[in-house]
């Protein structure tokens, strides 16, 4: 039975440090801690094979070292998901210790002191990790990874504690029942630490794919599908409020006047004061092009029309400002609120389309306003040139 746990052991570890290095590969950045540390821990379960058929005393240190330079990586793993870096120099400081004592008991023949040391080193460096997670498992897959990593703390806790009953001084290592115990254990808390881990791992790589499918990568801010799934998210709160459509005058003159990378600046530019409008519950959207969605829930005709033009004013005086650009950069708004007759936000979006049509063919430049299709026009109010209803 030993040998068999003593073969599958390393090929099992060396597995899950492949796995975890596929991701390390597709970007996840953490992933490379677990790869290292399982590599570090397959190779510790390695050694007694090496030891089984040349016995020396260096084989037994560089077991240690491995485990304790694994475990070291496993700490900062779990630590890089909830408080990066924590600790560093302690953590460092208890690796440098367990491997010392670990030497020393090597070199007096100490074997009962040195498992202790290293399984005191191991309970040590995957504890502090817990201690920092307490107020940070945020998901499911936290809770189940903190859960995985507290039976590896406590089994190599005991472990440690129970040296003098599982091995005495002068028995072999690879035939006392502390051997069978961390081989046996190994399989079983090793394994599901690193199905916790992983699973971790790919949900955080599924979860930035579909930001990524819902971010536009120029303006960071949502695109259509994000617009459409971040409206679908308020229920309630999309009955009622206002929505805002914008675009950027005479853009293509711009391009091709001026060059991409300064119209590619000049919709960063718009896109922030759009994010800076939309306050706490707004939400921002880049539709394509030039084209921009703002929408307000809770916000009445009069609020919204306030910030659209607020926005626009700010838009042209910042490009004014900061871009080395000779013309007059302008955009236009069309603005609608939210009815009840309404099917979807798609009908408030069209009636805002209707509106910054009507904006563009009165001049561009300025925020046009329409409750309804079939609103009458209304005369522009006099506080707000500007604002026009329709």
């Amino acid at each position: 039975m030993g040998e068999n746990f003593a073969f599958f052991l390393p090929v099992m570890m060396a597995s899950f440090s492949i796995a975890f290095l596929a991701l390390y590969s597709r970007g996840v950045r953490v992933a490379g801690w677990w790869s290292a540390a399982y590599f570090c821990v397959s190779a510790g379960f390695s050694v007694p094979l090496a030891y089984a058929a040349v016995a020396a005393p260096v084989w037994s240190l560089l077991a240690d070292l491995l485990f304790a330079t694994g475990f070291l990586f496993f700490s900062e793993a779990l630590l890089q998901r909830w408080r990066p870096y924590w600790l560093l120099r302690t953590r460092i400081a208890i690796w440098g210790l367990s491997c010392l004592l670990c030497t020393t008991a090597i070199a007096i023949g100490n074997l009962p002191l040195e498992l202790a040391a290293s399984d005191f080193g191991c309970f040590l460096l995957t504890a502090l990790p817990l201690v920092a997670a307490r107020a940070r498992l945020k998901s499911g897959a936290d809770r189940i990874l903190f859960g995985a990593a507290v039976l590896v703390a406590l089994d190599h806790l005991v472990r440690g504690s129970t040296v003098p009953i599982t091995i005495t001084q002068g028995t072999a290592f690879l035939g006392s029942e502390y051997a069978f115990l961390t081989q046996a254990l190994a399989c079983i808390f090793g394994l599901f630490l690193a199905l916790a881990a992983l699973a971790t791992q790919v949900f955080d790589l599924l979860a930035r794919y579909e930001r990524q499918a819902m971010i536009d990568p120029l303006s960071g801010l949502l695109n259509r599908r994000g617009f459409d799934e971040a409206v679908g998210q308020l229920r309630s709160k999309a009955r009622s409020g206002s929505l805002i459509v914008c675009d950027i005058d005479h853009f293509k003159a711009v391009n091709d006047e001026f060059g991409h990378a300064l119209g590619d600046r000049v919709i960063i530019a718009l896109a922030r004061r759009l994010e800076a409008a939309a306050l706490k519950h707004g939400i921002s959207a880049r539709f394509g092009g030039e084209e921009f969605v703002l929408f307000l829930p809770g916000a009445d005709a009069a609020r919204a029309a306030a910030i659209a033009d607020d926005v626009r004013e700010g838009f042209t005086r910042e490009i004014g400002s900061t871009l080395p650009i000779t013309r007059k950069v302008t955009a236009s708004f069309g603005l609608s609120t939210v009815q009840h007759a309404d099917a979807s936000i798609h009908d408030t979006i069209a009636r805002a389309d209707k509106a910054l049509y009507e904006a563009k063919s009165r001049g561009r430049n300025r925020v046009c306003v329409r409750r309804a299709l079939s609103s009458p026009e209304a005369p522009p109010r006099p506080s707000a040139p500007a604002v026009i209803h329709a």
